[in-house]
């Protein structure tokens, strides 16, 4: 159960995904922000190449509510190809919210990745699984009903940072950035031209160049990005 990054967004995306630290610097030399390490931190970075998903929100909320966690173990129930768990609001709680259970069950369904405001556990089997899953620490204890599902495919926000349900997703083992779907191409267009640029930087320097002169290809991007906005 795969999807490609060109069959969930209508923009053209990439032929090769820039690193979100590329990312991150377009961003700010844009004005934006988007980065949601921190305050989330790796538990299963996967493999270092990126990839692009497609954001399923889940609000969390204090309380036991109506419906507990119910409504979360149904979007796992779902066709999650190409898509990021995004799930806000459990750090209201000390126990755990994601573990073993529900990323076996992602995977199942084709996600490619859980970020999780909150605690996870069994973290020994999530370094085994393959899904990228950024959080913002661990608990051995389970969440009790001390939280419950108060929506599903709304607007969340972590750390500042507004996702909406479908927006870009760019994961890899350096961090996670959210984007929004308006201004993904533009930005994932001049972060491919920043990570170049960079590549060429370091291929300068192993060629012997001095940083000063090594630099001159980055430095031709970031005046061209600087001032740009969002």
């Amino acid at each position: 159960m795969t999807t490609s990054p060109t069959q969930l967004f209508p923009f053209p995306i990439p032929e090769r995904l820039p690193a979100t630290a590329a990312l991150a610097d377009v961003l700010q030399l844009h004005g934006g922000e988007g980065w949601l390490t921190p305050p989330l931190r790796p538990f299963q970075r996967g493999p270092g190449t990126a990839v692009l998903g497609a954001a399923r929100t889940v609000r969390m909320a204090p309380g036991p509510g109506s419906h507990g966690l119910g409504p979360l173990r149904a979007v796992l129930g779902e066709n999650l190809a190409g898509r990021v768990l995004v799930v806000a609001g459990a750090d209201c709680v000390p126990g755990a919210v994601w573990g073993e259970i529900l990323t076996t069950a992602a995977l199942a369904r084709g996600a490619v990745g859980a970020l999780v405001e909150g605690n996870v556990r069994d973290v020994s089997a999530l370094e085994r699984l393959a899904l990228r899953i950024w959080a913002s620490a661990e608990a051995t204890a389970g969440p009790g009903s001390g939280v419950h599902v108060a929506d599903v495919g709304g607007a969340v926000e972590i750390g500042g940072v507004t996702v909406s349900d479908g927006d870009p997703v760019l994961l890899d083992d350096g961090g996670v950035i959210a984007l929004p779907t308006a201004s993904a191409s533009t930005l994932l267009a001049d972060a491919a031209d920043y990570h170049q640029a960079e590549e060429r930087v370091l291929e300068a320097l192993a060629s012997g160049l001095i940083l000063p002169r090594a630099y001159a290809p980055k430095a031709q991007v970031v005046t061209r990005l600087r001032g740009r906005g969002v």
